[in-house]
């Protein structure tokens, strides 16, 4: 292209013009659409993406117009396309403007105008060569929080933002929220783990390219840095979000995301009661009520087995709630009650039928099911992170299982 010149992201400066500049891009937000300031009736857009050419350099990158074309651009363009951008207004960055979008090395942002600014995918002989990069961490991996650590953050006036190095347990499917302003939007969780804890944490994303790169993760095999998540207190404790800050890199190249994979996978091979029991250093000893309340009191986690009456257990939530994760269940012995989470994926093994054929049965049915369960004797391992309490296995209690007397 005559009078363009290729410059790589370290030698940029605000006096170049007609630039051609050749990355990967390595994060993307969703675009905001407004009403034109110039014409009634129209309508305008931006949206950002990250871009990185070398395992140093990455920038921020704008991109202004017209509603159709920023959301053609969106659609257009993902994570992992290497691009070509030629002409971009080359612009210093401010403080105001960088609070909400990913931390990068360029001292500059990048700002494409419709018309005046061309992007396209690139495939010249080089290609290849950008491909590693998008397995780098965007921000120093070494410093990364662990999801003890997060658990422990408690709901406040200042928005906390968390760097973490993640296994994926499991990906949720895609749900539709009605937001407070009434806008329908898609969301998905991604459970997520690490070697701090047993205890999972949820990730939830609501970026259409970020959900549809999550159908590629796979569970116990897939590592996630995550940096600067946003957290969140939803009812039932702290979860992760990603955010416009937010970079995810799958598959990080650095020996503590291969460590933790394999630390992962190791755990999981004997079940989360044996990985439980690893962590804490001790057996998944029987417990009664009373004694599960007093520990939840210090605020540590840790692992019991309970031997107690099963009150309460509602399989309709089942068939009225949509998605659904966790059924509340409460248990009674002779020191108390306490209340419990069931996952459902562990209902098979509780009762013999999948969450798909107990969704399926008829009202009467279920509730024949239920029966088979609820008011026995029951021999529950729990997984206690306070103040929650996940249930890892749930079967009727044999006359070999110990019954604490305290």
């Amino acid at each position: 292209m005559a009078g363009v010149q290729r410059i790589c992201l370290n030698n940029l400066n605000i006096n170049l013009k007609n630039s051609l500049i050749i990355g990967i891009i390595i994060a993307k937000n969703s675009p905001r659409i407004f009403g034109s300031k110039k014409k009634s009736g129209d309508s305008r857009g931006v949206l950002s993406f990250t871009l990185r050419d070398s395992e140093i350099d990455t920038i921020n990158v704008d991109v202004w117009g017209s509603e159709y074309f920023v959301i053609t651009f969106y659609e257009r363009f993902f994570v992992g396309d290497v691009v070509e951008i030629s002409s971009a207004k080359i612009m210093l960055k401010s403080g105001d403007n960088e609070t909400f979008r990913p931390q990068v090395s360029s001292p500059f942002f990048l700002s494409i105008n419709e018309g005046s600014s061309d992007v396209s995918i690139f495939d010249g002989d080089t290609f290849s060569s950008y491909l590693p990069l998008l397995h780098i961490p965007s921000k120093v991996s070494a410093g990364y929080c662990g999801l003890a650590e997060v658990m422990k953050f408690t709901e406040g006036n200042d928005t906390i933002y968390v760097d973490l190095l993640v296994v994926v347990k499991s990906v949720q499917p895609v749900k539709t929220i009605k937001t407070n302003a009434g806008v329908e939007m898609s969301v998905r969780g991604v459970e997520i783990v690490d070697n701090t804890t047993p205890a999972p944490l949820y990730l939830d994303m609501f970026d259409l390219d970020t959900i549809q790169r999550a159908e590629k993760w796979r569970a116990l095999e897939s590592v996630l840095f995550v940096a600067d998540a946003r957290l969140s207190w939803r009812g039932r404790g702290v979860r992760v979000q990603v955010c416009a800050r937010s970079v995810i890199t799958h598959q990080p190249h650095t020996p503590d995301a291969e460590a933790l994979r394999l630390y992962v996978r190791n755990q999981a091979g004997g079940g989360e009661a044996a990985a439980w029991a690893a962590w804490s250093g001790e057996r998944a000893c029987a417990a009664s009520v009373a004694q599960i309340r007093d520990r939840l009191a210090a605020g540590i986690p840790f692992c019991a087995s309970l031997h107690a009456l099963l009150t309460h257990l509602d399989l309709s939530d089942l068939v009225t709630t949509i998605n659904i994760e966790e059924l509340k269940v409460r248990f009674a012995d002779h020191t108390g009650e306490i209340t419990a989470r069931l996952p459902v994926n562990i209902l098979k093994d509780t009762l013999g039928h999948s969450v798909e054929e107990l969704k399926a049965m008829p009202a009467d049915e279920l509730a024949g099911i239920r029966w088979k369960i609820l008011l026995e004797q029951c021999n529950a391992k729990l997984a206690v992170t306070p103040p929650r309490i996940i249930i890892l296995s749930l079967r009727r209690a044999s006359a070999a299982d110990p019954l604490p007397l305290y």
